[in-house]
C-alpha cells in the first residue's frame, strides 16, 4: 500500500550508550538539514542509567558499578540494558502536524499494537507516560525535540534483567512496578523480531514506508552530507 512518506529503519545491535547518544545528536542535525530521512533506530544498550532533564536531583545512591548519564530528554531516571529494545525515532515533526503529545501517544499505541501481535494485552496510562500491562510498566518513553526534530525515544522490556531497576525508582515509581514481556508471557521475544514487527506497525501509524538501511550505507550518506557542508 502506498505511503505518504518514505523513511528508513536500522537495527544497530548492542551498543554503548555514550557513542549512540552522540550519534543521535548528529542524526538530528542531518535530519534538520534534510540530509537523512525520518529514521527509526533500533538498538540494545549495555548496562546504563540515564536521567532526564525533569529530575536533576534524583537519588542515585544505590547505583553501583553502572554508568550514569544526564541527558536532555523528558522524564525521570531509567535503566537500559541487555534484553531491552530501545527505539530512537529521528523524525521531522513539522511534516507530521507539530503535535508532540500526539507523537508520544502514537509511539505508545504502536508498542501496544505490536505486543498484541505477540499475545500480550497492554494499555496506555493517562497518569503516566509509557506502556502498561495492567498496573505493571513494560515500556518507558522519554522524548526530546530540537527545532522540531525528535530524538531519544522508547525503551521496551523484552527479556530485561528487572533486578537492575531496584537500584533506582524508575520514572519516579517503585522498582517492582517494572515488568518484561518474558515475565508476562513466560517466553522470550527476540529484539530484532520485535523491532521488525514494531516498524511495520509504525508504517501504518505514521503513514510512512520504512526502508531498511544498513550502517555502512548510512555512514556513507553521512560522510557525503558532512563533505557537502564544508564546500
Amino acid at each position: 500500500m502506498p505511503r505518504r512518506f518514505n523513511g528508513w529503519k536500522i537495527f544497530l545491535g548492542r551498543r554503548q550508550f555514550g557513542p549512540t547518544h552522540e550519534w543521535q545528536k548528529r542524526m538530528v542535525r542531518y535530519r534538520r538539514h534534510g540530509g537523512i530521512r525520518d529514521t527509526l533506530f533500533h538498538v540494545e544498550h549495555h548496562d546504563v542509567f540515564t536521567i532526564g532533564r525533569d529530575s536533576p536531583d534524583v537519588d542515585t545512591s544505590r547505583i553501583k558499578g553502572i554508568e550514569l548519564f544526564h541527558i536532555n530528554r523528558g522524564g525521570n531516571i531509567t535503566y537500559h540494558g541487555p534484553g531491552q529494545l530501545v527505539v530512537y525515532p529521528i523524525f521531522d515533526l513539522r511534516r507530521r502536524g507539530g503535535d508532540l503529545h500526539e507523537f508520544i501517544e502514537n509511539l505508545e499505541v504502536g508498542i501496544i499494537q505490536t505486543f498484541d501481535k505477540f499475545g500480550l494485552k497492554c494499555r496506555r496510562n493517562e497518569g503516566h507516560t509509557g506502556v502498561w500491562v495492567e498496573n505493571r510498566k513494560i515500556a518507558s518513553i522519554g522524548i526530546a525535540v530540537t527545532q522540531w526534530i525528535s530524538y531519544h525515544g522508547a525503551a521496551i522490556n523484552l527479556t530485561t534483567d528487572l533486578s537492575k531497576f531496584t537500584m533506582i525508582n524508575p520514572c519516579g515509581l517503585p522498582p517492582e512496578v517494572m515488568t518484561s514481556a518474558e515475565k508476562e508471557l513466560g517466553k522470550k521475544i527476540g529484539l530484532e523480531e520485535f523491532a521488525e514487527a514494531l516498524s511495520a506497525v509504525y508504517e501504518d501509524i505514521f503513514d510512512t514506508r520504512f526502508y531498511d538501511v544498513d550502517l555502512d550505507e548510512l555512514t556513507e550518506i553521512i560522510r557525503l552530507e558532512e563533505a557537502s557542508q564544508t564546500l
